[in-house]
């Protein structure tokens, strides 16, 4: 960027937009792309209805989608170092617009799922773009634990402010509707950008030179033929099924040429030295770690909240608010315990994961038919609080011992970890947990209770409720003692390091 003298003023745009309205354009920006998915996690079941389709067709689009956010991650500053501020959100907003345009006319699984990579790639476009020209704005220091933690609240917070307002629009309106507001949100980026903007350049203009398009779409493959068996291995019956074995070969050979191109191509898309980092290998572990307690939220209390309790869609946005709260209450918590407490990054990380198995234990407690929604308020809170705290601690630690050159590059590989395979191997566990307990129950309680021939429906649906309690509760017991294990070997690492600081020093 050039050098400014004095206050520093938004170079991007043209001289007659005044200097107070540029950062809060940025922010309209930025609530566009985060608003735009192109596939919208809270219409699916709506989707699933009006396509035909499973559910777990309509959870491998929504693995597509975040797939495509991870991706872009290695190229993010070639592309901006190639085009200035204004061409590439157009290019990310005339991109996810004509995503959001496509979906509600197309019915085909696969398609979707490339549909939705897409648009993951042009929604991170657009918001990388956004938060790359207001980071001097946010912390002229340019200190990235308190912009990491406005990136994540943003991120990761705020759509759950979004999910809330979707949910408002399709019970009133349809899930189509959602697609037609993203649209006319996408035009206004561009109108504004084409008429405000100039063709500022913040950094010198490089060619897309050496750029491993190949390798991008080489590890995409990688990753979601494993996120594809993950998510349909129990409904094809594992390796019975052709499709399994083929996306078995396919995940093998992708990973063999990408391990391959990675030693031989002077600028592979992913390098070897960003495995390499110090305690990359850890940070995955802590990622798989924490996507399969995640899950637990993704699968067993939306199974709970749906088929025990019966909330409806505004229910559901009621607890989309609290887990608003809990990821701004996550991010304050750790830019004031990163920045101004100076507390470490595992400590952090430890109260996050802390957190976590906290919201897991309460779930445990209040299974119940009885249980009312205001009880789910603080376990959501909670564990949206040590969501973003784990995410903020670990993610600001990359930055601080990672070289600049591999930085994204990590980012990108803890994202195959983070939202490619934790996320959906939690959702088979739990799945697949659900499924084997629910026939144990149903015969235990089952043989419990005088079937009479008058009460024959009441008694089945009492049945049924009971065994799914009984089944939620001891995958939440199982749970819990994942989640302790965790806590316990984090604590056993940490102890572990203090005592060789102790003898070094």
């Amino acid at each position: 960027m050039a050098w400014q003298q004095g206050p520093f003023r938004f170079m991007t745009f043209k001289e007659w937009v005044p200097d107070k309205m540029r950062f809060g354009i940025y922010i309209f920006f930025l609530i566009a792309f985060q608003f735009s998915n192109g596939m919208y996690f809270t219409a699916m079941s709506q989707m699933q209805g009006s396509f035909s389709i499973t559910m777990n067709d309509v959870k491998m689009m929504s693995h597509g989608l975040l797939m495509g956010l991870t991706m872009y991650f290695p190229m993010a500053f070639r592309m901006k170092a190639r085009f200035p501020n204004r061409i590439n959100l157009i290019i990310a907003a005339f991109g996810l617009a004509v995503c959001n345009f496509i979906v509600p006319y197309i019915d085909i699984p696969f398609v979707l799922v490339v549909i939705g990579f897409i648009a993951g790639f042009f929604r991170l476009y657009g918001t990388f773009e956004c938060f790359s020209n207001i980071i001097p704005k946010i912390t002229p220091t340019y200190n990235y634990g308190a912009f990491l933690s406005f990136v994540f609240f943003v991120v990761l917070g705020v759509i759950h402010l979004f999910d809330a307002i979707s949910i408002q629009i399709i019970y009133h309106y349809d899930w189509q509707h959602l697609h037609r507001l993203a649209i006319g949100l996408l035009l206004l980026v561009i109108m504004m950008a084409l008429t405000m903007m100039s063709d500022f350049r913040t950094m010198p203009k490089k060619p897309l030179y050496a750029m491993d398009w190949l390798g991008m779409i080489l590890w995409s493959i990688f990753v979601l033929s494993i996120i594809f068996v993950a998510q349909y291995a129990y409904q094809l019956e594992w390796l019975h099924s052709p499709y399994i074995r083929i996306a078995l070969g396919v995940a093998c050979i992708s990973l063999a040429i990408n391990l391959i191109r990675m030693q031989t191509l002077r600028h592979p898309f992913i390098e070897l030295a960003a495995f390499n980092v110090k305690r990359v290998p850890q940070l995955l572990v802590a990622f798989l770690f924490l996507g399969i307690l995640l899950a637990s939220k993704n699968v067993l209390q939306n199974t709970f909240t749906n088929a025990v309790l019966h909330f409806d869609a505004l229910n559901a946005g009621r607890l989309k608010l609290l887990e608003f709260v809990g990821a701004l209450l996550g991010a304050a918590f750790s830019f004031y315990a990163l920045i101004f407490l100076k507390w470490k990054h595992r400590t952090v990380t430890f109260i996050g994961f802390t957190a976590v198995v906290t919201y897991v234990m309460m779930m445990y407690f209040l299974i119940s038919p009885d249980t009312n929604i205001e009880k789910l308020y603080l376990p959501l809170i909670l564990c949206n609080f040590g969501h973003l705290c784990i995410f903020i601690a670990l993610t600001v630690y990359i930055q601080a011992t990672a070289p600049f050159k591999n930085y994204f590059q990590i980012l990108c590989i803890l994202g195959f970890v983070r939202t490619g395979i934790a996320s959906p191997i939690g959702d088979c566990i739990y799945q697949y947990g659900i499924n084997g307990l629910m026939g144990k129950h149903l015969s235990m309680i089952g043989e419990n209770i005088n079937l009479g021939l008058q009460s024959s429906m009441s008694n089945l649906s009492m049945i049924g409720s009971e065994a799914m309690c009984a089944t939620l509760m001891e995958l939440y017991g199982y749970t819990f003692i994942f989640g302790v294990s965790v806590l316990f070997l984090i604590g056993i690492m940490n102890f572990f390091r203090t005592q060789n600081l102790e003898f070094r020093t």
